[in-house]
């Protein structure tokens, strides 16, 4: 099956986010000028009308300032602080610690058939439902992630909903159910906010967001749960720590005289093969 094709968001749209990414990158400074219209057609192809539309989206903002005559100055940054910084060490302890330090805004607990790739991983018959337990999640009152939780039903049936806002899910399947987890894949991807994401997590369609698809084991081959989190790129930083496993020096490839080519050298290479 062809997925459906995803329309892109308008050219004015995308001048405004790339701007407004600098900005938050400090590529711009609060008080600097942004480069004329001119200038910024020249930049991006584009028309003088896409522009000013992309220009009066950061001033709405509070971005950028209007000076007649003279031109469109910064504002504000409009950094938002990485609140949900996750660090991994490779302990799924450092799991528990994250989910613990999020609120659920919003629950809901369905019967559903599952995304084909969740029931493959799973190991379901077709026809086979699963329950799926859909959260906002938010940190000091800032939604960052829009989270689905597919449990098999014998599970899912023994979760109340009152509960997921009182409790970790992680927490209700080992306390209440039971459920021992001894490891855990993990997947990060970047993708776009659909309609759905970003509705939930405040968003504008086509915004950046973080995925993240966890597959949660015990003791057998298929995992018990399957975790499917969309999370905000500019509220949730990924962090992971690496640590050598042997205190034994790296073998390093020895260099060849190919591999030592100077840079000068290497862009006269470049050069002549392009001609």
């Amino acid at each position: 099956m062809v997925p459906p094709i995803r329309p892109r968001p308008p050219l004015y749209y995308r001048v405004y986010k790339t701007l407004e990414q600098h900005i938050r990158d400090r590529q711009y400074r609060i008080g600097e000028r942004l480069p004329s219209e001119d200038a910024l057609c020249r930049d991006f192809g584009v028309s003088r009308m896409t522009i000013r539309q992309a220009l009066a989206g950061l001033v709405d903002a509070g971005l950028l300032t209007r000076r007649r005559g003279s031109g469109s100055y910064v504002s504000a940054t409009g950094e938002r602080r990485a609140s949900a910084q996750m660090k991994l060490t490779g302990a799924l302890e450092d799991l528990f610690a994250e989910v613990g330090g999020a609120r659920v805004e919003k629950a809901r607990i369905a019967e559903e058939p599952p995304p084909p790739e969740v029931r493959s991983l799973m190991g379901l018959a077709d026809g086979e439902p699963v329950t799926a337990i859909h959260r906002v999640r938010a940190i000091e009152h800032q939604p960052f992630a829009l989270t689905i939780n597919y449990l098999p039903v014998r599970l899912g049936r023994r979760i109340a909903e009152p509960d997921l806002y009182l409790f970790p899910l992680l927490q209700l399947l080992e306390e209440k159910l039971g459920v021992r987890f001894h490891h855990a894949d993990q997947t990060v991807a970047a993708r776009l906010a659909d309609e759905d994401v970003a509705s939930a997590l405040g968003l504008e369609f086509g915004d950046p967001v973080l995925f993240v698809e966890r597959l949660m084991f015990g003791r057998g081959a298929r995992p018990l749960e399957v975790v499917r989190s969309h999370y905000r790129a500019d509220v949730y930083r990924y962090q992971i720590t690496l640590v050598r496993s042997s205190r034994a020096g790296f073998r390093w490839r020895r260099a060849t005289r190919a591999a030592r080519r100077t840079p000068e050298r290497s862009q006269r290479e470049r050069q002549a093969w392009q001609r």
